[in-house]
């Protein structure tokens, strides 16, 4: 092959010795659904070899080319250099972390304060706080310190083992402001090339207040989803469909004309009210139904029949906002895939740590441990339509890997709000 005398071979290397490696081999092969011990794939004293990544072929991880008991290692793998974890420390699949908003700018812990005292969410709102507050200083605020705020969070996330972060727009709502936001991602990616930042476009977050409702709306499906869509400046369209935002034929329209520029498709459903947003994100063949506090039962069974739509749930949101969490067990019992995510966001769930979630998820809803590490490992990718690259530590799959600081991987959820 031309040029392949001058090209580098990637590098391997190895981690042995590992306390325990959870490999995830069995969720995947139940594609997520009611996962149980025994599908967490669990080696004693496991070792990991893989290859870096390529430069050239861009940032992001390289390939596990080998996982099992490090004294079963390949003769032909013994000589890879290797990081010794001499038993202490527990490697699992790098954690997705598939609902973020995390570029914006603004303070409102005043809102917090408020609804510390009894206001709602909905109330602020309507009081022009909110996501409006965040619009505003989102619009103001200059690429550079977008980038530099987002690039502290994502430090924050990464320490926590997490390697895939899905970003979301959706505090401009203009498109000069929406592009502005997009494009900080690109270049988070060159700083964070061992991460993957999956750019998804929020441009109907909300209705901006500056603006005519049926106005925005022509916007957003005549202008903004086609110029993101040829930017290629994000993978996914999702769009909030709630009392008081988007209704589900709004919604419709806007996925429909994603769809039709090759952009994937979520929807933020049944948060506040239930608008049966989550049965339509599995008739759409969404990748995901995000919140879902106040699902019905028809939407999951739908959610629990699609072979696409993950239920992804939000549990440090409904904490927040001291709202009942959403069905996790009737969800998963039914057979649905469910995914637990951050929702980081400055207005309901200020939190860029996935553990203390788990944590939440545990307690409120009631999770077991192979259904709390299905939900940030495969399922979560699932929610990315990342499931066929990552998810579970196996051969030929991306290196995501998580080396964490305790010896079991139950402890990142048992110590709450744990410093890296």
């Amino acid at each position: 092959m031309k040029g392949s005398k001058s090209a580098k071979p990637r590098r391997r290397h190895a981690l042995v010795h590992a306390s325990e490696l959870l490999t995830g081999a069995g969720v995947r092969r139940k594609d997520g659904r009611r996962p149980q011990e025994e599908d967490l794939g669990r080696i004693h004293d496991g070792a990991v070899v893989y290859e870096s990544g390529d430069p050239k072929a861009g940032p992001g991880p390289g390939k596990v080319l080998w996982a099992g008991p490090t004294d079963e290692m390949p003769r032909e793998y013994r000589r890879v250099p290797a990081k010794d974890l001499r038993g202490k420390h527990a490697v699992v699949p790098g954690l997705v972390d598939s609902h973020t908003h995390l570029i914006f700018d603004g303070n409102r812990a005043s809102e917090f304060a408020a609804r510390c005292g009894g206001a709602t969410y909905e109330e602020i709102a309507r009081n022009g706080g909110g996501i409006a507050t965040s619009v505003a200083a989102t619009r103001a605020a200059s690429p550079a310190r977008l980038e530099a705020l987002a690039t502290q969070r994502l430090k924050a996330m990464a320490a926590f083992g997490v390697r895939t972060i899905e970003i979301k727009s959706g505090y401009g709502l203009s498109l000069e402001s929406e592009l502005k936001v997009l494009e900080v991602i690109p270049r988070l990616q060159a700083k964070f090339p061992e991460l993957t930042l999956v750019p998804t476009f929020l441009g109907a977050h909300d209705f901006p207040k500056d603006r005519e409702r049926g106005d925005y709306l022509r916007e957003l499906i005549d202008v903004m989803i086609p110029e993101v869509a040829r930017r290629k400046l994000a993978q996914a369209c999702d769009v909030f469909i709630d009392r008081g935002y988007y209704t589900v034929e709004e919604g419709r329209r806007i996925l429909a004309q994603a769809t039709k520029h090759g952009l994937k498709t979520k929807v933020h459903a049944d948060e506040l009210a239930n608008t049966e947003s989550a049965a339509f994100a599995a008739e759409v063949g969404a990748l995901s139904a995000d919140h879902l506090l106040c699902v019905s039962e028809k939407g999951i069974q739908a959610l629990a029949h699609s072979k696409r739509t993950v239920a992804a749930l939000l549990p440090g949101t409904a904490f927040y906002l001291k709202a009942p969490h959403a069905p996790a067990r009737r969800l998963i019992d039914a057979g649905a895939c469910v995914a637990i995510s951050t929702d980081f966001n400055p207005g309901s769930s200020v939190c860029l740590s996935l553990p203390a979630i788990l944590t939440i998820a545990a307690l409120y809803l009631g999770l077991t441990r192979a259904e709390l590490f299905a939900s940030v490992t495969y399922n979560a990718a699932k929610a990315l339509g990342l499931e066929s690259r990552k998810g579970t530590i196996e051969a030929g799959r991306d290196a995501d890997l998580a080396v964490l600081p305790f010896a079991t991987f139950e402890e990142i959820y048992y110590n709450f709000a744990w410093v890296p």
